[in-house]
Order: C-alpha cells, then sequence, then structure tokens
C-alpha cells in the first residue's frame, strides 16, 4: 500500500510525532510543542502538508518561544517558516513525492 502525502512528510521527520486534532477554528492550521506536531483535520488536506512542513521548519530552525504573535522576532519566524514550507513543498511535488 502507497503512503499518503503526509505519511511521507513524517517518514521525513522520523524525531516528530505528528497528531491530527479537531479544533474547529478557520483560522488554527497546526503548532509544535517539542517534538510533537498538531494539525488541524478541519483544513483541507493539501493545507495539512503545508504545516506539516511549515512546524517541521519551526522544528530545524527555531529556537524559543513564539507562542506571542504580536512579537516582532515571532512575525520573521512565521514568514520564513512559511516560505520555507511552501519552498518545500514545491521541491517535493517537482519530484513525484507528493500528487
Amino acid at each position: 500500500m502507497e503512503m499518503s502525502d503526509l505519511e511521507k512528510i513524517e517518514d521525513m521527520h522520523p524525531e516528530l510525532r505528528f497528531y491530527m486534532i479537531d479544533v474547529p477554528n478557520l483560522h488554527y492550521h497546526g503548532h509544535i510543542d517539542g517534538n510533537d506536531v498538531y494539525i488541524n483535520e478541519n483544513q483541507p488536506e493539501l493545507d495539512w502538508l503545508v504545516t506539516a512542513l511549515h512546524e517541521c521548519v519551526h522544528y530545524e530552525f527555531d529556537y524559543g518561544n513564539l507562542s506571542d504573535g504580536t512579537k516582532f522576532s515571532t512575525k520573521v519566524a512565521e514568514r520564513w517558516a512559511m516560505g520555507e514550507s511552501k519552498r518545500e513543498f514545491k521541491a517535493m511535488f517537482r519530484r513525484g513525492l507528493v500528487n
């Protein structure tokens, strides 16, 4: 049986645990807490993939508390992670790793 696109991302990051959670908020996509990545199951499947990659970028490159969305450093980290996750998704798509 072929792995789903999300499972492929999970396989690329065995150090992380991924959880689908039910958050009835259109603005919540997911977050990372330590090695645990939480993804909102109410978002579209494509958003799950981009969110998973986004949280992996935070895991690999960010240090410290990013929970205060009003801080300039948090906004910079979020914008950078958004760009990196989109670039990674496009690269995976070009390599045929995601559909």
